[in-house]
Formats: structure tokens, C-alpha cells, sequence
């Protein structure tokens, strides 16, 4: 990495009280972005900061107490001529860009915003006022949002774990949909013991573990449990765009099809804070549950696992190739590193080591 040769204007960075800070759109990006919110706030409690970003976000942001609001909005189209004219409104000191996009700062230079501060590449560098000049390496979002912050702060940001909050609303939204469980399941304090979910979809088609998987382990996990115990409930999350998906594999498996009841994102995070092991494909969802704690077995093929790596004890990541050097990007390989080479019996023996009370059945008695 190395630093801009244009100064980074400390006077501004100690003294900015009205701050934008413009988030990423992915929901995990975003997840990833919180550790610079709390950053801010820790460093500096006399600003009032405000986040920018997708109305989808939203929920996701709802409960966090280093923000003082969340301004949702787009960054194209004819609506962004609202939110230029509402930002410019603000009066804000200073935006921060978390994300890389030219879009991005074309968009804070069009709010007139005075102090602009992003990281330079991809030709956006006149946009900004203050850039930061990072190499393009191997290396997470995360990773990439605290050194922006640091540099821009003055402070180290040291403490990147993911953070989320739920709020009441979010647990009532999570009952309602989840009315076959006891109310006092969704609300404990500590997680249900009765809920697997099931994360099968993903913006590509070749970071999805085969539907088929999908069932076959959830099947067997629902049947692992302690002698006496009902078997474990299982539940079925997607988006819209793959409601298809979600219906087959909460049929076959018996499961709950939480796509079709209309899950959103608030939800999502009180299902989660209260799940036993999410079994999810490379996406958002799963930094959801790194933020709340939950047991996670995450599923990468063809996109390297150390673009987002969440420090999460709980999680175990099972990667189609385990054996690519490490001079080799997943992402440059979609034939050696094929979703579908990882197997069922894999995710059943990662439930075994994250809970012992999921019995790790003979791989030779697993029908795939």
C-alpha cells in the first residue's frame, strides 16, 4: 500500500461535525462497512454522521448506534437529481466514499459536498479532494474500508469485526413469519436449538451449491440430533429473483419457505440472531451472521474466500479446491474450482465440528 503525496488535510478530518459517508451497495460490503462507522463515531463523537445508500439497506442499518440517520437513495438515474438537491441541503463538511466506483464520486462531487474523500483509481481521482492511493491486491473489503478510514481519521482502525443490531420490530417481523416456532424461541436470549437455515441462492449461477446438496444435507442434519430430541426445523431464505429456487428446496426438504412469506432483510437478522447453523453460499447472508453470531458453514466456488474473510470463529469455510497455491485467485479458475466438488458429507462433518450435537453420519450412508 501506499500513501497519496497530496495531504490529507488533517484540520479537516479532526474538525468535520457534519459528515456523509456514502456505503457500498452489496449487502455484504455493507456489513463490512460497519466497522468504519463505528469507527467514526469513536473518533469523532461530536459529528453527526449520516449514511447513504440503497433503500434496501435500510433494515440492515436500523438499530446501529454510531449513526445519527440513514439517508436511503440512488446514485443514477433521474432520481439521483432528488438526492443531489436534498444532500446539498444538509450542508454537509465532508463525504467519505467507501465505495470504488466512478459513478460514486461523480455522484459526491455533483452534491457540492467541499471535502471529498476516496480512494484513487479508475480515473475518479480529480473528483475528489482528498484521495487515497491504494494498490490493487488480494485483499478483503474490509480490509481495504479501515485502511481508508485510518488514513482518513489519522487513527488506526484495528477492530474490524462486523457488527449489526436487531431491534424490536425486526423480532416481530421474524415471529410472523416464522409462526410455527414458539414466540419465546424467536425472543431468547440464547439461540433456538430447533432451526437450520438454508442460504441456496447468489448473484452467479456458479457460486450456487447444486439445489440437490442443498436438501440431502438438510435432511440429514434435521435427523442429527440428541436422543429425544424433535427433529431440528428447517428454513428456506432467498430474495425475489430466486423464489423458484427457495420453493423447491423448502418442498423437498420439508422445510420453511422463507421467500415466499416475503423475508426482508430486518427479519432476516432476528432469524439469524436465533438460528442453530446457516448453510450458505458466498453471499450477503453471510455476513449477517458473522455480526450476529450465528454458526456458519459458508460455501465458496469460483470466488477466492480471501476477498471476505470475516475473522468469525463460528464460521467454517469449505472451498472447492482446497489445494489451489496461493498464488492462484479462485476467481480465475471456475473449472478447478467448481461448487459443486464440495461434498455432503463436508458440510455435515463442518456441523459435527461447529455443534457436536449434529452427528456426523457414515459418508458412505449419504444418498447424493
Amino acid at each position: 500500500m501506499r500513501e497519496t503525496s497530496q495531504p490529507m488535510h488533517p484540520i479537516l478530518a479532526r474538525d468535520a461535525r457534519n459528515i456523509l459517508v456514502i456505503l457500498p451497495s452489496w449487502v455484504g460490503d455493507a456489513c463490512m462497512a460497519t466497522p468504519v462507522l463505528r469507527h467514526l463515531a469513536q473518533h469523532r463523537s461530536n459529528a453527526r454522521i449520516v449514511a447513504f445508500g440503497r433503500a434496501n439497506l435500510r433494515p440492515l442499518m436500523n438499530g446501529l448506534p454510531w449513526i445519527n440517520s440513514f439517508h436511503a437513495g440512488a446514485m443514477r438515474g433521474v432520481n439521483a437529481i432528488g438526492e443531489v438537491r436534498h444532500i446539498r441541503a444538509e450542508r454537509f463538511d465532508a463525504v467519505l466514499l467507501l465505495p470504488n466506483s466512478f459513478r460514486s464520486a461523480a455522484f459526491a462531487r455533483l452534491t457540492g459536498i467541499a471535502h471529498r474523500a476516496g480512494t484513487d483509481r479508475d480515473g475518479r481521482g480529480w473528483l475528489l479532494t482528498q484521495r487515497f492511493a491504494q494498490e490493487k491486491s488480494l485483499q478483503s473489503a474490509a480490509t481495504a474500508y479501515a485502511s481508508l478510514a485510518s488514513w482518513w481519521t489519522g487513527v488506526p482502525l484495528v477492530d474490524q469485526h462486523i457488527e449489526l443490531r436487531v431491534t424490536e420490530q425486526d423480532r416481530l417481523a421474524a415471529q410472523n413469519l416464522l409462526v410455527e416456532m414458539p414466540a419465546d424461541a424467536i425472543g431468547a436470549t440464547s439461540p433456538t436449538r430447533n432451526l437450520i437455515l438454508l442460504n441456496p441462492g447468489a448473484n452467479r449461477e456458479d457460486k450456487r451449491w447444486p439445489a440437490d446438496q442443498f436438501v440431502h444435507a438438510a435432511r440429514a442434519l434435521s435427523l442429527a440430533r440428541p436422543a429425544g430430541d424433535p427433529p431440528r426445523q428447517i428454513a428456506v431464505n432467498g430474495g425475489p429473483s430466486e423464489a423458484a429456487l427457495c420453493a423447491e428446496i423448502a418442498e423437498k426438504s420439508g422445510g420453511i419457505d422463507l421467500c415466499a412469506r416475503g423475508v426482508m432483510l430486518g427479519s432476516l437478522k432476528a432469524i439469524l440472531q436465533r438460528t442453530s447453523l446457516l448453510i450458505t453460499n458466498d453471499t450477503g447472508p453471510r455476513h449477517i451472521a458473522a455480526a450476529l453470531q450465528t454458526p456458519t458453514i459458508s460455501l465458496f466456488g469460483p470466488t477466492d474466500c480471501r476477498w471476505t474473510p470475516t475473522d468469525y470463529p463460528h464460521e467454517r469455510r469449505l472451498i472447492s479446491e482446497p489445494f489451489l497455491t496461493e498464488d492462484r485467485v479462485a476467481d480465475d479458475h471456475s473449472s478447478l474450482c467448481a461448487i459443486d466438488r464440495i461434498s455432503v458429507g463436508d458440510v455435515l462433518h463442518a456441523a459435527h465440528t461447529l455443534d457436536q450435537s449434529f452427528a456426523t453420519p457414515e459418508r458412505s450412508r449419504i444418498s447424493i
